[in-house]
């Protein structure tokens, strides 16, 4: 992912409802929840495959797939190496795309169209 920062390694003191907001905060927990989750059936996954899953669990990891894709971002320094656009995301754009994601309204979207993109949207366009 881009950039290479391992969400449920990563921790704040300061990510707190009284620091960011309630909205931040509880987006932030549902990611990272999810993330969680994701991550707990990985071994599942390798061991038995993905159709062993219950449905739930399967809507927990395309949920997961595709908010990793969407944590993605091109950065403007990379741009001539990788040739895809620099984007900036506003904190307003990455906590819409997040929550809209956990709420499955991307489920029928490739999780490939959320990779690199900057606002979610962007993965309506592509599609």
């Amino acid at each position: 992912m881009y950039p290479a920062i391992d969400p449920l390694q990563s921790n704040s003191k300061m990510a707190t409802p009284s620091a960011i907001g309630d909205r931040h905060y509880h987006i932030a927990q549902e990611v990272r929840r999810t993330l969680a989750q994701y991550a707990e059936l990985k071994d599942i996954i390798a061991m038995l495959g993905l159709e062993q899953l219950s449905a739930e669990d399967r809507r927990v990891v395309a949920r997961a797939r595709r908010m990793e894709r969407f944590l993605t971002q091109p950065f403007f320094t990379t741009e001539q190496f990788t040739g895809i656009e620099g984007k900036l995301v506003s904190l307003a754009d990455a906590l819409d795309g997040c929550e809209r994601i956990l709420g499955d309204e991307f489920g029928d979207i490739p999780e490939g169209a959320l990779y690199m993109i900057g606002a979610v949207d962007e993965a309506k366009k592509t599609n």
